[in-house]
């Protein structure tokens, strides 16, 4: 590891760049803060491009190089108000849809818009053995810093694609029972019925609007939680994580 290095103006404001989505986007790069994650990245076979950290870490699954910096200079490149030990720059990863197409266990969201909502159902589809996430819509950037802190160091365990049209998921997955999650639409599934099923999507809605017409015009099936009356709704990422789990010990 190096000893202590002072971080140049330039420096600092070319890592601060990548807080914003625009920078990201343009060359490819993310950050994520915090030992976990970079472990997480390790395992997954991401490119590392340098890593930044306030004290020696003794860490064997670590082969790169170490920056060693102040406080002061981790503070003013974190993307959070808490100091973090350890910042990482790692290159994007993308993953082909061809990927997924013969997975048995799927999820969909549709313009999902809050990146805690997107980093906790992420978490809970690697605890409960989802094998792939589709993104639909206008959804919340997948590596926006929230979402990958949402995730709690399962960002990198379940492939992520995204689909644009109806008509797109449905010709890459022609085999797979397609299920909403609409409160417009008959409940005609339990899932346990689901559970027998090898094939699945199951597609939940936005936090504001639910599912698109689109989807719900494409579903074979349909299911709802089960709750009081006098309660409107669920938080989307509790509802996910409630059905995923359900149907995970059906």
């Amino acid at each position: 590891m190096h000893s202590l290095d002072k971080l140049s103006n330039n420096k600092i404001k070319e890592i601060k760049k990548l807080h914003q989505k625009k920078y990201r986007d343009e060359s490819n790069i993310f950050i994520v803060e915090g030992i976990k994650a970079l472990e997480e990245l390790i395992v997954a076979n991401i490119e590392i491009i340098e890593i930044f950290a306030t004290k020696e870490i003794k860490n064997k699954k670590i082969s790169k190089e170490i920056t060693l910096i102040s406080e002061d200079d981790m503070k003013k490149i974190s993307t959070t108000s808490s100091v973090c030990e350890i910042l990482t720059i790692a290159k994007k990863k993308e993953t082909k849809i061809d990927e997924i197409t013969k997975k048995n266990k799927l999820i969909l969201l549709d313009s999902i818009s809050d990146p805690g909502n997107l980093g906790t159902i992420i978490r809970s589809a690697a605890a409960f053995d989802v094998e792939g996430i589709i993104l639909f819509g206008n959804c919340v950037e997948l590596y926006s810093p929230k979402v990958i802190r949402s995730s709690a160091g399962n960002f990198f365990k379940v492939p992520i694609v995204n689909i644009e049209t109806a008509d797109e998921l449905k010709k890459y997955f022609p085999n797979h029972i397609i299920i909403s999650t609409a409160l417009s639409k008959q409940i005609n599934i339990s899932i346990k019925e689901i559970s027998k099923l090898e094939k699945t999507i199951i597609m939940f809605g936005s936090e504001a609007n639910g599912l698109c017409e689109a989807l719900i015009n494409i579903a074979d099936k349909n299911i709802l939680l089960n709750m009081k009356k006098n309660v409107e709704s669920l938080n989307l990422s509790v509802s996910a994580s409630i059905i995923l789990y359900e149907l995970f010990s059906a």
